[in-house]
């Protein structure tokens, strides 16, 4: 990444756009094949694709690899499992117990999340494109360089989470509070933050292009080298917030009117 001097001699970084990819989806050219329910909660296989597993208590379960895409984990307890590198794609987990749960590199495309405690998970790498994760308890997780394209994280609560590196693309982060969120390196372009709460998140070297800020809080958050083009920065509260270095060109500025 190229720098270039600012007055008063600081170096700034300018965040250079990716290109736009596209984005990983559910392979549903082929059925899934059929769980055995008992097998799996006897533990003889990780695996329950589809399965019904509605309120099971899988705590510290060995779950790494297991394939359990469509199953109904609503309301499980997987709290401490392993579930590295798991499939979970379209799976139902809502209400589901996931505190201090590895999914590290785990598949969640369009899983169900609403409502699911992921209080200090780790979901570092994961992909969670298109998952709907609202009013999820995400506080202190580990998401970094997690794939949360147009993912729904509406009334999400995810205080002191590391989202660094992280692909936001086109996310829903309305009314949600990420106060003290690390989101260093993060690609947000298009994303919705409406009456968001993002006091003291770390923004440094994010890309917030053609995102909607509209009426956001973000006091003493830090956009150190952030780019900010072409956003709907109206009605957004700065009130001790960091700019060093912030690319801003076409934006939406002003007080917080009707749209």
């Amino acid at each position: 990444m190229s720098a270039f001097a600012q007055s008063g001699g600081r170096i700034c970084h300018p965040v250079i756009s990716r290109p736009f990819t596209s984005l990983p989806s559910i392979d549903r050219s082929k059925p899934l094949p059929v769980g055995d329910v008992q097998a799996f909660l006897a533990g003889e296989t990780k695996d329950c694709p589809g399965c019904d597993l509605k309120g099971a208590q899988l705590q510290r379960r060995e779950l790494s690899g297991a394939d359990l895409r469509g199953a109904d984990l609503s309301g499980a307890s997987l709290h401490r499992a392993s579930l590295a590198g798991a499939r979970l794609d379209a799976a139902n987990l809502s209400g589901a117990n996931l505190n201090l749960t590895d999914l590290k590199n785990a598949s969640l495309i369009e899983a169900n999340l609403n409502q699911a405690l992921l209080y200090s998970a780790d979901l570092s790498r994961a992909v969670l494109t298109r998952a709907d994760l609202t009013w999820a308890r995400l506080q202190h997780a580990r998401l970094t360089q997690a794939q949360l394209q147009e993912t729904k994280l509406v009334h999400a609560m995810a205080m002191q989470a590391n989202f660094t590196g992280a692909d936001l693309r086109k996310a829903d982060l309305q009314l949600s509070n990420l106060q003290g969120a690390n989101l260093q390196r993060t690609d947000m372009r298009s994303a919705v933050l409406t009456n968001g709460g993002f006091i003291e998140v770390n923004f440094t070297s994010a890309d917030l292009s053609l995102v909607n800020d509209f009426n956001a809080d973000f006091m003493s958050a830090n956009f150190t080298d952030t780019r900010m083009v072409n956003a709907d920065l109206r009605g957004m509260r700065q009130d001790g917030a960091t700019f060093a270095c912030v690319r801003i060109e076409n934006a939406l500025m002003g007080p917080a009117t009707a749209n």
